[in-house]
């Protein structure tokens, strides 16, 4: 289950953490998005939203980085920062000892080169990996006005069966989850001023 924190005062955001955009977030860069945070200091924030796929297949991508592999997946939008760049996650037990775990399984490859040549070589599978075009972040202190500010929830404990939520019901699972207010948040239309 998901813990639920209401202020920073209880936590501090640390990698690993999944960050879910409330109602009263009205970017529609961030509009119902689930972002795992993969590194956050006293500099700042990045993370991957991971319930925004795109129309672009992983294998184009695979193909312009001259990788071998098949997907049926979609790239996904990892957020608005450098959003010609890729980045990946990996889950399930294609990982090398130099990656990081960023959540419960997940885990962000140290050397993207080196993940994509183990899956030229065919010693992994595609299929354990997440692309992503783009990413989120945030300047020093930044996210934490913006918590504070009630444009995002934290929830503790990203765990790699979650990437395999649909991208469509990923927000309201995660908030259904955590339960109180945010179950609320859940059921409520897209657009609540069309309500």
């Amino acid at each position: 289950m998901f813990e639920e924190f209401d202020s920073l005062g209880e936590t501090e955001i640390e990698a690993g953490d999944l960050l879910i955009a409330t109602p009263m977030l009205r970017d529609p860069n961030f509009h119902r998005t689930v972002i795992l945070i993969c590194d956050h200091d006293q500099e700042g924030s990045f993370g991957l939203v991971i319930n925004r796929p795109t129309q672009i297949p992983v294998d184009r991508v695979l193909e312009e980085m001259d990788a071998g592999g098949t997907s049926h997946s979609c790239v996904q939008f990892g957020g608005p920062v450098e959003s010609d760049k890729v980045f990946a996650l990996c889950h399930g037990h294609g990982h090398s000892q130099q990656d990081r775990e960023v959540g419960s399984g997940i885990f962000l490859p140290e050397d993207l080169h080196r993940s994509i040549e183990r899956i030229r070589s065919g010693s992994e599978s595609v299929e354990h990996y997440l692309f992503f075009l783009g990413y989120s972040g945030w300047g020093a202190g930044q996210l934490e006005q913006e918590v504070r500010e009630q444009s995002w929830v934290l929830s503790k404990r990203a765990r790699a069966g979650l990437l395999q939520t649909p991208a469509d019901q990923m927000w309201a699972e995660v908030l259904r989850e955590m339960g109180g207010q945010q179950t609320l948040w859940s059921w409520m239309p897209p657009d609540p001023d069309m309500n």
